[in-house]
């Protein structure tokens, strides 16, 4: 059984868009490795900056060069099909997932210490350096597909790459789960994969790859974990004979369903996806899930990945630094977070493409969902009282500001109301689509302001 590829996604006018891949790109390796470092945007104005052709560049430390091919890993393979062989090329470039996400600036405030991501898939292998002494249960991985995801959620830094994990400081427990010369799971191997991870104290649960329906035991097995006050993430979908299918357990409003978004922000999905029975596939939030760049097995060398599955490990990592950072929330409450702090879809909350918006790990850790259960897109936030507060918070008040401002003004003069009006001032309206994407390379952005007025 092979893999689906998701569609294209959509974009509004003024989005900017990543080029679609040829089919004979997606077939090779060289495009994809390239794409993997393209950047994407932080909501900062920045100049433009594209990678000269260099092929020399997988040791280098310059953002300006070409990496190396690299080998692709996939979820499924055909039972017939080798196992993934160990990479040869480590890049020494930032990807581009790393300044979308924030990763910099996030890690000043927390890097996952203390806690625990389990990650079900068939196996993960710890040769990698950057996961070296952080897999607790580490055994082989023929497809690579644990282990790659396993590094995005908390691989350790290296002198000579520019890539980490979104919680370097979180330990990895893997729960084998699925048909190791396949990928193919089930319901119930899944469920079993869950109570496992409880039983081993998880404070997250990574679902690597979804089952194509639900069963009792699945739903039962989400209740113990949600009882255990385990943060359940899941891909939105499964890949089905004919195409992607809604995911299991993802179906369940108590796992926090994850889809993926491309290098410009948009979802990778065109259409919502729909099952036989034409339940659409839940989506809470998106994170990065196409042109990955990661770790796999057999050594440090690097890979590229793709899928609902790939942005999981994203929202993974993401919520063990929340947990480390605000250990007092429970893991609805970390849902929550997670939903409430994403930059809000412009179609609101029950966007079925994008749910609640694109994570935000920055946001997450330095934010406070309003008082209430009700998570809409646009809700206003109360900032921790650090001395970074809230990355909303400066254009809170200038919004703020310059409402008082004008409503002074405009009782002393009518002018002044009128030119307002001609220039069509007003704040940033909620559930518009979050600012165009920082092209800049990897370390030292700026924290967003996400100003789209």
């Amino acid at each position: 059984m092979t893999p689906h590829a998701p569609a294209r996604g959509r974009c509004s006018p003024g989005t900017r868009r990543a080029p679609a891949l040829p089919r004979a790109a997606v077939r090779g390796t060289a495009a994809v490795a390239l794409l993997a470092l393209v950047p994407m945007a932080a909501p900062a104005h920045a100049a433009s900056t594209e990678p000269s052709a260099s092929p020399s560049a997988a040791h280098s430390a310059s953002p300006s060069a070409e990496p190396a091919a690299l080998p692709q890993i996939a979820s499924l393979k055909a039972a017939d099909d080798p196992c993934v062989s160990a990479g040869t090329d480590v890049v020494a470039e930032a990807p581009w997932t790393h300044n979308a996400l924030g990763l910099a600036e996030a890690h000043e405030l927390s890097r996952g210490s203390g806690t625990t991501v389990a990650v079900l898939a068939t196996g993960v292998e710890d040769g990698a350096g950057a996961l070296s002494g952080a897999v607790s249960g580490a055994g082989t991985d023929c497809l690579g597909f644990g282990s790659f995801l396993a590094g995005l959620a908390a691989a350790r830094p290296q002198s000579d790459s520019g890539f980490v994990g979104v919680a370097p400081g979180a330990r990895i427990t893997a729960v084998p789960t699925g048909e190791d010369d396949t990928g193919l799971t089930s319901a119930g191997q899944i469920a079993s994969g869950i109570r496992d991870a409880v039983a081993a104290g998880a404070d997250v649960i990574l679902v690597g790859t979804a089952a194509l329906a639900g069963s009792e035991a699945l739903d039962s097995a989400v209740a113990a974990a949600v009882d255990a006050d385990a943060v359940v993430i899941a891909p939105s979908t499964a890949n089905g004979p004919d195409g992607p299918l809604p995911g299991y357990p993802a179906q369940n409003p108590d796992v926090l369903s994850v889809a993926a978004h491309d290098v410009a922000g948009v979802p990778v999905r065109e259409a919502p996806v729909t099952g036989e029975d034409g339940e659409t596939a839940r989506v809470d939030v998106t994170a990065p899930g196409d042109r990955v760049m990661g770790v796999g097995p057999g050594g440090d060398g690097h890979f590229v990945s793709a899928g609902d599955g790939v942005a999981a490990a994203f929202v993974a990592g993401t919520a063990a630094l929340l947990r480390s950072h605000a250990a007092s929330l429970t893991e609805a409450q970390v849902r929550e977070r997670l939903a409430a702090t994403a930059y809000a879809s412009p179609d609101g909350a029950d966007d079925p493409l994008s749910g609640h918006g694109r994570i935000d790990p920055l946001a997450a850790l330095t934010n406070q969902p309003a008082a209430g259960d009700t998570r809409v897109a646009g809700d206003e936030f109360v900032p921790d009282p650090s001395p970074r507060g809230s990355v909303e918070a400066a254009t809170t008040a200038a919004v703020a500001g310059a409402a008082a401002f004008v409503v002074v003004f405009s009782v002393l003069t009518g002018a002044v109301l009128r030119k307002g009006r001609a220039r069509k001032w007003r704040p940033a309206a909620a559930g518009e689509r979050p600012p165009d994407i920082d092209t800049r390379w990897g370390p030292g952005r700026t924290v967003p302001d996400r100003d789209d007025s």
